[in-house]
């Protein structure tokens, strides 16, 4: 189901792929991995990554303001020091592996991200739940920008596009899952309710340890001339970059407020907005594998400004209406545009940059996406704490997102350009 278009995220990132493949031939202890497992494997690195060391947290905002260990602002920032930790992940995923490995550098994300979540599971201080919440960020970004190239390896031409959906599926379905589970680990208390996810990152990371194994080495990170981009490229590049920047900041109070939002203003109880906001993972999990179909329907390009269109009316529904169902069915939407929006982006990031290029490329704009979630975070906590109010936050998003909306449509009569070496 999933096509040609969501294979380029790994597929695209030749420099690497090159180098994994040179160094499955050269090393005799590789071992290749059958396709179910290494599915199942990147299904777990990207719930990791995506969901547990990032949205999870936010069904846990409730009970936790609930129980007094934050404050409404607080709770915002503990947001803002993950995405801040996400922000220098991304850093550390571009400018580590020369000299750790990538299968070192993924290897200790996994440990990190099962220790930032069992961090949380004690109310020591803010400032030691938000060194938490940091490393976990820290965690996810590596998980993120490397998994599927080091997935795929394992995996036959005719398969990647299916194999390629069913990672970034894992992102929605684990907000399905923790969401659904979760409220009954909360009627004991906050702290079971951080150990349950971290528990659960920690049997994901064991799924997904063996095939780390096949990732490549600090010596196996050399070697490929990289091409220029021409000025027509660069422009739509900056331009695609600044268009996922500003979605970053649009997702946020979907992402990281809505569950206190339903608690607060239509009074319902904690394990309602936990579950209301497993509607995100559920639409996450259609974003995913919907991205390739319509990309292909459509192409990139079209599908992108079509799916800007849907977070904006997403966001517009929250502002217009008093309805929880309503909101509920916009919480769907943002789940969809944001798993669409990545794989999308990536995709066309390759279009744009050409294969070899691509993983460099990606990486650039994932850290601006995490800058984007940052400025979001801390933006509209200090907002919080000034005394705006949460459709405020909702108001802001709806104004970036349709810059975003703006950027993307301009996109589609802007020529890409080509790589020249």
């Amino acid at each position: 189901m999933i096509h040609r278009i969501i294979t380029l995220i790994a597929e695209a990132d030749d420099q690497h792929s090159e180098l994994s493949q040179t160094h499955i031939g050269s090393m005799p202890d590789f071992k290749t991995y059958h396709p179910f497992y290494a599915t199942l494997a990147g299904f777990c690195l990207i719930g990791v990554g995506l969901c547990l060391c990032r949205y999870a947290y936010t069904p846990l905002i409730p009970s936790m303001i609930d129980a007094h260990w934050v404050s409404k602002p607080g709770a915002g920032y503990l947001g803002g020091f993950n995405c801040l930790g996400y922000l220098m992940g991304c850093i550390a995923a571009l400018s580590l592996p020369r000299k750790v490995g990538v299968r070192r550098l993924m290897r200790v994300s996994l440990v990190l991200a099962v220790a930032g979540q069992a961090m949380c599971a004690w109310d020591l201080s803010f400032n030691w739940l938000a060194l938490g919440r940091f490393v976990t960020g820290f965690a996810g970004a590596s998980l993120v920008i490397h998994s599927p190239s080091v997935v795929l390896q394992h995996v036959s031409g005719r398969l990647k596009k299916m194999v390629s959906g069913f990672m970034f599926a894992g992102a929605g379905g684990t907000i399905v899952f923790v969401c659904l589970m979760l409220p009954h680990f909360l009627e004991t208390s906050v702290s079971v309710g951080w150990l349950f996810e971290a528990g659960l990152t920690g049997v994901a990371a064991a799924i997904a340890w063996p095939i780390i194994g096949s990732a490549a080495t600090a010596s196996d990170q050399q070697r490929v001339a990289m091409p220029k981009l021409q000025g027509d490229a660069l422009v739509a590049l900056s331009m695609l970059g600044a268009a996922y920047f500003l979605a970053a900041v649009s997702v946020t109070p979907h992402t990281l407020f809505l569950t206190n939002y339903l608690h607060e203003r239509f009074a319902t109880s904690t394990a309602m907005s936990s579950q209301l906001f497993s509607l995100v993972g559920v639409g996450s999990l259609v974003g995913a594998f919907s991205s390739g179909l319509l990309a292909r329907l459509l192409g990139t390009p079209l599908t992108l400004v079509a799916n800007y269109l849907l977070g904006a009316i997403s966001l517009l529904l929250v502002l217009l209406t008093s309805s929880v169902a309503i909101i509920t069915i916009s919480a769907f939407m943002i789940g969809f545009f944001l798993l669409c929006c990545v794989p999308l982006t990536s995709i066309r990031t390759a279009e744009i940059s050409g294969p070899i290029r691509h993983g460099r490329d990606w990486g650039v704009i994932t850290l601006g996406f995490g800058l984007g979630l940052a400025v979001g975070s801390y933006g509209m906590s200090a907002l919080l704490a000034f005394g705006w109010t949460y459709y405020h936050m909702f108001t802001i998003a709806q104004v970036t997102i349709s810059l975003s909306l703006v950027l993307s449509a301009l996109l589609l009569f802007k020529r890409d350009g080509t790589p020249v070496s």
